[in-house]
């Protein structure tokens, strides 16, 4: 009786192992695509709380419409009662790319994408707002 019970125990598990993979219609996936914007403004934000010693942080909130996602990239600063100054805003579809700035520049690949950020992350205005943050947030 353990015999047949164990020879139909095991040909129940190859019946079900083949119906699963008879019921994958997916193929292969790539695991490796381009880096999507929001991966590219976490790493940036990632780096800001260290180069400031976390008096100036940054975070990405991502909202999406149904067709197309939108990120903010946002200075936070705990110190001065979590204020919140968004510094800049991208959009793109399902498609990862192209990205769309908030004043409308159309960035067609992630090296265009980065290159822009650069430009602003690095950009005069900008340091001048992170470092009047980090000022505030030491008083």
């Amino acid at each position: 009786m353990e015999t047949i019970a164990g020879d139909l125990a095991g040909l129940l598990a190859r019946s079900i192992q083949v119906t699963a993979q008879d019921a994958d219609l997916w193929g292969d996936l790539e695991d490796k695509g381009p880096l999507s914007p929001r991966v590219i403004l976490k790493q940036q934000a990632d780096l800001l709380g260290d180069k400031t010693k976390h008096l100036v942080e940054a975070d990405v909130r991502t909202e999406s419409n149904g067709r197309i996602f939108f990120h903010s990239f946002v200075l936070l600063v705990k110190g001065l009662d979590n204020y919140k100054h968004e510094l800049l805003t991208v959009s793109h579809g399902i498609s990862l790319y192209p990205v769309t700035t908030s004043s409308g520049r159309r960035l067609e690949t992630p090296q265009q994408f980065k290159n822009w950020l650069q430009e602003n992350l690095s950009a005069s205005a900008t340091k001048r707002v992170v470092t009047n943050l980090m000022s505030l947030a030491q008083e």
